[in-house]
């Protein structure tokens, strides 16, 4: 079995998981309040951005130039979608990159921002890109599971998870194009280094269903604070 094979094997479990949390499941019914989907909308623009400085560094550490080409091209797909979205942000939740740059980072959102920039120190393509990889393949299968769900079509539900497409599915989409690479960079390394490629993949994976998690409960510093300080039982994870 091929190391992209055994990620996807392993990766299945976290798949079914983030399919059934209660934030997916409230895209499809069109359940999730104003506050979820705002909490939701501002933590994942501010995480886009982070992923900015992770394709810089795949870019920086490409070991050919098929490679800088491929992640350059992402990284162009990456800032045009940044720039639309703030072109259509309603008045009442305005983005733009001076108050994103203010935005408070809140926990999971921080856990996982910080598991990604950790990989760069490692200057290693097959390090680093499980760790972006990962939340690309999550949200495309998300988007191909949902399209066979009765969904509403509501706004702002009908956008969600409608990412996909030939840009990223099919033998030439990114999704592939980025497993090529892994697969690629795993022929040079040990065992061990496979090893905490796959593991960097699963655990991205897992902090997918926590930002889904952190969302449909608005968690916050403050609630963290709260149980530390105060003894609150119920843990906020």
């Amino acid at each position: 079995m091929s190391l992209s094979q055994d990620i996807l094997f392993e990766a299945q479990p976290y798949l079914i998981a983030n399919e059934k949390h209660p934030f997916v499941q409230g895209i499809i019914t069109g359940k999730l309040t104003p506050e979820q989907l705002s909490y939701y909308d501002e933590q994942d623009i501010a995480f886009e951005y982070n992923e900015v400085g992770v394709i810089n560094a795949l870019i920086n550490y490409s070991t050919n130039t098929n490679q800088a080409l491929l992640f350059h091209k992402r990284q162009d797909l990456q800032l045009h979608m940044l720039h639309d979205w703030l072109a259509r942000e309603p008045e009442s939740m305005p983005h733009n990159w001076q108050t994103l740059k203010q935005t408070t980072i809140q926990p999971i959102n921080q856990m996982y921002r910080q598991h990604m920039v950790a990989t760069i120190q490692t200057h290693s393509v097959l390090q680093i890109l499980p760790s972006f990889a990962a939340g690309e393949w999550m949200y495309i299968e998300l988007g191909k599971w949902m399209r066979n769900q009765t969904r509403v079509q509501e706004q702002p539900f009908k956008d969600f998870l409608n990412i996909g497409g030939g840009d990223f599915e099919g033998p030439n989409g990114y999704i592939q194009k980025f497993f090529d690479i892994i697969e690629h960079e795993a022929e040079s390394a040990t065992k061990r280094e496979q090893e905490q490629a796959k593991q960097t993949f699963l655990k991205s994976c897992l902090l997918e269903w926590y930002f889904w998690d952190a969302a449909y409960k608005q968690i916050t510093w403050n609630d963290w604070k709260d149980i530390a300080l105060n003894g609150k039982d119920n843990a906020m994870l």
